[in-house]
């Protein structure tokens, strides 16, 4: 029995001294340092947790934020740009944290994480069908999220038409609601407010009962501009799809496309002056100029139109059938077509043809299934338009 006893002890003193130390490093973590860690604790080597850690908030996704790591050393990190839960990659992105006190859990075996803030507010959902199209009513709220108990917001969402509520800590008698959208002023047990289907950014003032549904924003930012710390620069919309911008002046730098001007959604890619944007991917290298700026929230695609060399207005009677296409595509226009470009995803031009006619066939067999851009000249004007093939 001695023995057994003391082969146990001996087993679990070498468990413990083989735990893994995992710790938070990063600007805004409590050190506030790129090279100070903060450790955290655990009784089994698996979770991991740090009650009333203190951070900052995170602006510039390539170098402010937080990282969980292995044994002080770089060899084995872990980041999401997600806050404030996720699940954590190695070598991921930094986490992109929100100024305030939390406790903290870390997974080292699947990487899941969460900040939970100390300083309770009371919580504010929207309830209803337009959440949870299935369970109405029966389901459970979206939670919205605040810095001050009082501004709540909701990014990111997809809402189903239908009705719903604002409503406080999950509590069925703490409603508010209105008539009127996408802004109004939400009453106390008022009607239910209809939403139509949509992603929306919304507001909601606990106080007042103030609300709006916005489509989401799409800014421009970085060195490029006044750095990546400063106000987003929005591009505007009319369908929450396509965005724009008229004669931006950028210098000689790089920039990224960002939502609700929030890092938690950003794009960027090294394709210029075309390319396709995608999740925390790389600064956009910009060459200096005046340009107007289109992006497409869903596809990720972007054009940056530089307006020296577009003294007219754009191509408008330009055709390109069929698109998507297995063969080839016709470009048919009113006046001669001057030159066709061809450019892939990255914005690296693969190919130019000089028709002079007002009708050209553009063949598809050197090129791999994909999406590209095409650039079309005739005389001072031209345009941009995407094809496909199959």
């Amino acid at each position: 029995m001695k023995r057994k006893l003391l082969y146990l002890l001996i087993t679990l003193f070498a468990l413990n001294t083989d735990a893994q130390v995992i710790s938070m490093i990063g600007s805004t973590s409590p050190s506030g340092s790129w090279s100070v860690d903060t450790n955290l604790t655990t009784t089994d080597n698996i979770t991991y947790i740090k009650n009333n850690v203190v951070l900052t908030t995170a602006t510039d996704p390539a170098t402010t934020g937080l990282k969980f790591r292995q044994d002080g050393q770089w060899t084995t990190n872990w980041g999401n740009s997600n806050f404030p839960s996720g699940t954590a990659v190695l070598n991921g992105a930094n986490i992109m944290t929100i100024a305030g006190i939390y406790d903290v859990t870390f997974n080292r075996i699947n990487g899941t994480y969460t900040f939970i803030p100390v300083i309770v507010f009371p919580s504010i959902g929207i309830w209803g069908p337009a959440v949870d199209s299935q369970n109405g009513y029966a389901g459970p709220d979206v939670d919205m999220i605040t810095t001050d108990g009082i501004t709540y917001t909701l990014s990111g969402f997809y809402f189903s038409s239908g009705n719903a509520y604002f409503r406080q800590d999950d509590n069925g008698s703490l409603v508010w609601g209105s008539t009127s959208f996408p802004s109004g002023t939400a009453v106390s047990s008022g009607p239910s407010l209809f939403i139509p289907g949509n992603e929306w950014f919304v507001t909601f003032n606990r106080l007042t009962g103030e609300y709006s549904f916005t489509y989401p924003s799409v800014g421009i930012l970085g060195t490029a501009l006044s750095g990546f710390t400063a106000t987003d620069n929005d591009l505007n919309t009319t369908d929450g799809y396509n965005y724009n911008i008229l004669g931006l002046t950028l210098l000689d730098g790089e920039v990224k496309f960002r939502k609700d001007n929030l890092w938690t959604t950003n794009w960027g890619s090294l394709g210029f002056p075309l390319g396709t944007g995608t999740q925390n991917g790389q600064n956009i290298p910009v060459t200096a100029g005046t340009y107007n700026i289109s992006f497409e929230i869903t596809s990720g695609n972007y054009d940056f139109s530089n307006t020296l060399t577009n003294t007219e207005e754009a191509i408008s009677n330009l055709i390109i059938y069929p698109n998507p296409t297995n063969t080839n595509w016709t470009i048919s226009n009113s006046t001669d077509i001057y030159s066709v470009q061809i450019f892939d995803v990255n914005g690296k031009e693969l190919q130019v043809f000089e028709p002079n006619t007002s009708e050209f066939i553009l063949s598809s067999t050197s090129l791999s299934n994909g999406i590209y851009f095409i650039k079309v000249k005739s005389g001072l004007d031209f345009t941009v338009q995407k094809i496909i093939k199959n």
